[in-house]
């Protein structure tokens, strides 16, 4: 029997799979089912750190986007999802269909040089077994690249404050895209740490929108909350979180 997260997953998948190859957002003619901006942040951020040639190994592939953005920029890109449906890049980038709320790891029959895991998370039972999921899959140096909602956000406390819940994590949410585990910064960054990770840069991506923001009080909120913020929070719309697995001494 699938566990929960796992049902809400794989319905929200079979849904993406269902729709267009194209859409008013994606890249080459692949839809993109993320915040605008994330992806683009994501490639750019990998060939910042990764030398051409790199082995990368991209989670939760969707329509295979994300792989051929990597993949345009010289790396050896291998795609990972529960549905293989969406994926249209069968032809030119191997793909493995995995339950990213189960053991994943031994899937693969050698380790990458880096993972890339935009708008995943948030999706999953465990993200803590995800993120040890994740460092057994790399080689000693390699590189995590991951991205979710950002909660910690002052209009994502105005919104909490207002609503009781977070943007990206109303029973809509939960029901209709699959969103089932928040995680704020520190919890991130607790569970990276204690996975085996060490953070190298936290930054956040995309424009903030919500239908609140035409209520006055909302702007006032929301203004008076980053005022107060003594923690140099992200503010954008997706958090982005560059880790590394340490490189093995000596």
């Amino acid at each position: 029997m699938q566990d929960s997260g796992t049902l809400i997953l794989e319905k929200y998948r079979r849904a993406a799979a269902e729709q267009p190859g194209e859409s008013d957002y994606g890249y080459r003619g692949l839809s993109i089912h993320a915040w605008r901006g994330v992806h683009e942040c994501v490639g750019s951020m990998a060939s910042r750190v990764l030398p051409p040639g790199s082995r990368v190994v991209d989670m939760a592939a969707g329509s295979g986007a994300m792989c051929l953005r990597l993949k345009d920029a010289g790396f050896a890109v291998t795609g990972c999802d529960l549905v293989r449906e969406n994926f249209r890049l069968n032809d030119t980038v191997p793909f493995v269909t995995a339950n990213l709320n189960h053991d994943f790891s031994a899937q693969f029959s050698e380790p990458f040089d880096a993972i890339t895991a935009a708008e995943i998370i948030e999706h999953l039972e465990n993200p803590r077994h995800f993120l040890r999921q994740c460092l057994a899959l790399l080689k000693p140096g390699g590189y995590l690249i991951l991205t979710t909602p950002n909660v910690d956000s002052a209009l994502a406390r105005a919104i909490w404050v207002r609503s009781g819940t977070f943007k990206w994590f109303t029973e809509r949410d939960y029901r209709n895209e699959g969103h089932i585990t928040p995680l704020p910064l520190m919890v991130l960054r607790n569970a990276m740490t204690e996975a085996g990770f060490t953070i190298m840069e936290v930054t956040s991506v995309g424009e903030q929108k919500t239908s609140f923001m035409s209520w006055w009080k909302m702007y006032a909120l929301a203004a008076v909350l980053r005022a107060v913020d003594g923690c140099n929070t992200p503010q954008k719309e997706i958090l982005v979180v560059l880790a590394q697995r340490p490189a093995l001494v000596g």
